[in-house]
């Protein structure tokens, strides 16, 4: 009888127990941070926290941009790159879940300018021309030459063949104001039998606020972008020949060539490139437009957009650069993008031609400015 009455008050203890595990409710949280929409600047720790009442248990989750990253109740939020993200937090147990979420903004980081900003070049970050017929001359082609782009705009520098690139930045950020923001110059002729050596003008934003030109890059959209003459996604391979020869190219197309070594007297091939075998470039490949006119070859001007070039949509024949409105920005599905302001500049040689005893077309520039600083007196 005493073990009867024992399994019975255990059955009776068991069933209110469940009963009282059923019916509690499920425990108020609370966030110690409690704005759902809120701003933290690139690489700072921003800490999100849920308060738990005591003696209760949760389960927590947090997700970043739908990604779980963290199981804890608190989670340290450290954005490496600029951009919106969306941050949840999910606490649940057997009596129900609770949900937050934030919208963080991650501003792109900006340099303002200052009292004694400068217009010009600050910083050239990389030069890496494609194999030309000024290549690896020390006033024309070197690594030496394209630091003279910082603080002037009387140094030429050769960029060679299709590709071929430099990377600079100012010593602030650009902005996109109203009308041109950029001035690149070259040294095309005109305007009588005008010809260019056209260079498409890339920029890019400091988005992880490393200093470095490491992030993604948009293309300043000329004349012709969106004509079906100019291919996009085009990439061209140069092998060195390791002689004082032509330089042989393949491309994507399934064309092949050669830079002609005209003159004989050294290697085309840039001789401090790091591969020192095949190089490799990819960009947008504007059409032809070189004509042999009374003997004279010449390579005529689009009408804006790009650098390099005598070109009348933007008054290079008054200014004396060629102007770009950062506007203009479309990404690698050539879709448009918003930008405020920008960190880094690339040009690169945006055509493909052989131009007889001319040699290649090459895309030349001797610098470039901010439009909206005044030069200091």
């Amino acid at each position: 009888m005493k073990r009867i009455l024992l399994l019975s008050l255990l059955a009776v203890t068991l069933f209110f127990s469940c009963k009282k595990d059923k019916d509690e409710a499920f425990p108020t949280l609370s966030m110690q941070v409690t704005e759902k929409t809120l701003t933290v600047q690139v690489n700072t720790q921003k800490s999100f926290s849920v308060v738990i009442p005591s003696g209760k248990t949760i389960t927590s989750e947090w997700k970043l941009d739908n990604i779980v990253v963290g199981t804890e109740a608190t989670y340290i939020f450290k954005p490496t790159s600029a951009g919106d993200y969306t941050l949840t937090y999910i606490g649940s147990n057997a009596q129900g879940s609770f949900t937050f979420t934030y919208q963080i903004n991650v501003p792109v980081p900006v340099v303002d300018p200052g009292a004694n900003s400068s217009m010009y070049i600050s910083r050239v970050f990389e030069y890496l021309p494609a194999p030309g017929q000024h290549i690896n001359m020390p006033t024309l082609g070197s690594l030496e030459q394209a630091q003279k782009l910082i603080g002037s705009t009387d140094n030429l520098l050769s960029l060679g063949g299709f590709g071929g690139y430099v990377i600079f930045g100012f010593d602030h950020s650009v902005k996109n104001n109203e009308g041109y923001d950029l001035g690149v110059y070259g040294n095309p002729t005109g305007p009588n039998n005008a010809s260019a050596e056209h260079g498409i003008v890339m920029v890019s934003q400091d988005k992880n606020g490393n200093g470095l030109p490491d992030d993604e890059w948009y293309e300043l959209a000329g004349s012709e972008y969106a004509k079906i003459t100019t291919i996009k996604n085009y990439e061209i391979t140069y092998t060195n020949p390791k002689a004082f020869t032509d330089v042989e190219w393949v491309d994507n197309q399934g064309n092949r060539g050669s830079v002609k070594n005209i003159n004989k007297n050294k290697n085309h091939y840039p001789l401090f490139a790091a591969n020192q075998e095949k190089i490799t470039f990819k960009g947008t490949l504007l059409p032809s437009t070189s004509l042999s006119t009374s003997g004279l070859i010449i390579n005529k001007p689009f009408e804006w957009g790009y650098t390099d070039s005598y070109s009348v949509g933007d008054d290079y024949q008054n200014k004396g650069y060629n102007s770009f409105d950062i506007s203009w920005a479309v990404d690698k599905n050539g879709n448009k993008v918003e930008l405020k302001t920008i960190d880094f500049v690339k040009v690169y040689t945006a055509q493909n031609i052989n131009a007889g005893i001319l040699g290649e077309i090459s895309t030349d520039i001797k610098g470039a400015v901010d439009l909206h600083i005044k030069a200091l007196k």
